[in-house]
């Protein structure tokens, strides 16, 4: 690369920051592993669940308060690698009859349906929690964004393929103070386990997880976007609420969860284009982009906005995004240069749902 071409790609990057990008320097997009060998993941799933989404479910999740909830290792491990989604079970099938089983399962385990929507026509997303997931969220002061466990359904060409994020690795992203196993163990008892899944050849161990950043300049979990402050919690989760009741507009209520002991409460949200102003904030647009090969991470979305005693938060996208694709490249048409608008535009969404506007 000759002098002048290395000091156009440092314009290119620097104006990519000041403009709010997402992304960073990778080269290309990984192809995504065909396996999950290489995962803790997968060397400790149930096989006994092969039978995936139309199981009859698996041993009830534990009921605990916040105090016996299970903690997290005290040394994070930098060998083990994880990936950030797991599929369940691909089969023929339906999109509406496999999530009724989907839901059935889910139940059966012991897990409490919070919400569900279609981020796009094909695919149905259910969010569940239970109170193991309450308990380890009460733990840690931004606990709340992982009160919820994301599970979808995407139907393509008569081929149903069900998967979950997986909540270990939401564990070391999101710096839970609580062990996510026994969560995955029910999961994978209750759906069953094909693979892991994503984060191409990226080694995403627990030590990089827990200070992960996409590239420098870029956030990390605890630099969230601020949108908004109130008098006292409950104002602040009216505000959310009446912002989520407002017809016509791109944000839409998915669930509502409760931390108990705690005043943390996360709600799901859903965005859809209501109009050509708001392609950047879309979930199929975003899908779109960064959901192209591999299998189906529709388990990305609902987006968390979060009560934080009397403050309202939500985790910057450009680390949200960045950790849930972290083999994605800057730059190329599915770089996250396509949603380079994206981070202001739902940051200043959100703002305004928060903020009555």
């Amino acid at each position: 690369m000759t002098k002048t071409q290395q000091m156009s790609v440092l314009a290119l990057l620097t104006v990519l920051l000041a403009g709010c990008t997402i992304g960073g320097g990778q080269s290309q997009p990984a192809s995504e592993e065909s396996s999950g060998a290489a995962s803790a993941e997968a060397s400790q799933a149930t096989t006994s669940a092969a039978g995936g989404a139309h199981s009859s479910g698996g041993d009830k999740a534990p009921e605990m308060a916040a105090s016996a909830a299970p903690e997290a290792p005290k040394v994070l491990d930098n060998i083990t690698l994880h990936k950030p989604f797991i599929v369940a079970s691909e089969s023929e099938g339906t999109l509406e009859v496999s999530t009724r089983e989907v839901r059935s399962a889910l139940q059966a385990a012991g897990f409490e349906i919070a919400g569900q929507y279609a981020p796009m026509d094909d695919t149905n997303v259910i969010v569940v929690t239970n109170d193991l997931l309450k308990a380890i969220a009460a733990r840690s002061p931004r606990g709340g964004y992982a009160a919820g466990q994301r599970v979808s359904i995407t139907e393509t060409d008569g081929t149903v393929e069900v998967g979950f994020m997986n909540p270990v690795y939401i564990q070391y992203a999101y710096r839970l103070n609580g062990d996510m196993r026994p969560v995955y163990d029910s999961l994978v008892n209750a759906l069953g386990m094909v693979r892991t899944c994503g984060a191409g050849k990226k080694k995403m161990t627990a030590q990089k997880l827990d200070k992960y950043h996409y590239m420098m300049g870029m956030q990390y979990f605890d630099d969230v976007s601020k949108l908004g402050s109130f008098d006292s919690h409950e104002a602040a989760v009216a505000a959310v609420e009446q912002g989520l009741a407002k017809p016509g507009d791109s944000l839409t209520w998915v669930y509502r969860i409760d931390v108990p002991g705690t005043a943390q409460t996360v709600f799901g949200v859903g965005m859809k284009l209501s109009d050509s102003d708001t392609k950047d904030l879309d979930d199929a647009f975003q899908m779109s982009v960064v959901d192209f090969e591999g299998c189906k991470k529709r388990a990305y979305f609902p987006y968390e906005v979060l009560v934080k005693g009397s403050d309202v938060e939500a985790l910057h996208m450009r680390f949200r995004m960045a950790v849930h694709f972290p083999n994605l490249s800057m730059m190329g048409s599915h770089g996250f240069t396509k949603l380079v608008s994206a981070p202001g535009v739902i940051e200043t969404a959100l703002k305004d749902l928060v903020n009555g506007e």
